[in-house]
């Protein structure tokens, strides 16, 4: 949906700088009440921010918290995506491929923004990105870092958790493909302890699917396998995979091994 701006008036204007200066590109209503407090009632603020909000100079992004459309370029561009999700859902960090991306190890840029939290599973679209938040268990939010954005803050997966969620969350030959092709392409950006470490907070199949991927790569394993060689039962990579692995008890497609 495009949107349609009205030219500013000198007043107007002075008031968007004013904004922009005292709160930034992302603001609340208290923090625009405190940088026009000394011209304006709050009654009088709140008609300025209907106004430019109907104007298209402040687009709502949830209930009381707003996106301030930039003055020269007439867009978001200066608000990553990582921030917007941080706003949508405060309880959440941002994982798989937006999370690579942040890392600079996916290159295109994906065209929706997926994030994990212990809440309720939420959809949310904000300027044409699509923004999907599915849940976990409270004991795997974890392996995430705060972030500084242009001033503000987000919470972004660290490398070695976005991979985890990559597996716990799919099992497609895509998603073995992208991970497997992290692991051997980047293993510098990798810290393969930590990785592990977080792996064994995982659950049977996850341990199974890192060991058996870590063993591909020449990474090592021995923490994985101490933990699953008693275990019973078997687990699979993807939903086609039909070759077993004994030592993991895993069945894996062929073409992963090649």
């Amino acid at each position: 949906m495009n949107t349609k701006y009205t030219l500013l008036s000198r007043i107007d204007l002075a008031i968007i700088e004013e904004i922009i200066a005292h709160c930034g590109s992302v603001t609340d209503f208290n923090c625009i009440y405190d940088a026009l407090a000394k011209e304006y009632s709050k009654a009088e603020v709140k008609n300025k921010i209907s106004k430019l909000k109907k104007a298209g100079w402040l687009v709502r992004i949830k209930r009381g918290i707003y996106a301030v459309t930039n003055i020269d370029s007439h867009n978001f561009a200066n608000i990553s995506p990582l921030v917007i999700s941080s706003i949508l859902v405060p309880d959440s960090y941002v994982s798989f491929e937006f999370a690579l991306n942040h890392y600079g190890l996916f290159d295109q840029l994906p065209q929706k923004v997926i994030a994990v939290t212990a809440l309720k599973s939420k959809k949310y679209t904000f300027q044409n990105l699509d923004y999907q938040f599915v849940k976990t268990k409270p004991q795997l939010v974890f392996g995430f870092k705060e972030v500084a954005i242009n001033g503000q803050k987000a919470k972004v997966a660290e490398l070695e958790k976005a991979i985890l969620d990559f597996l716990y969350f799919r099992n497609d030959t895509y998603t073995v493909d992208l991970v497997l092709e992290k692991l051997k392409e980047s293993k510098k950006e990798f810290d393969f302890e930590k990785l592990i470490n977080y792996g064994l907070k995982h659950s049977l199949t996850v341990k199974r699917c890192l060991g058996f991927l870590l063993d591909l790569v020449g990474a090592e394993a021995t923490e994985l396998y101490q933990e699953t060689k008693t275990s019973k039962g078997y687990s699979k990579l993807t939903k086609n995979s039909n070759k077993f692995n004994a030592k993991w008890r895993l069945y894996y497609e062929t073409r992963f091994a090649q």
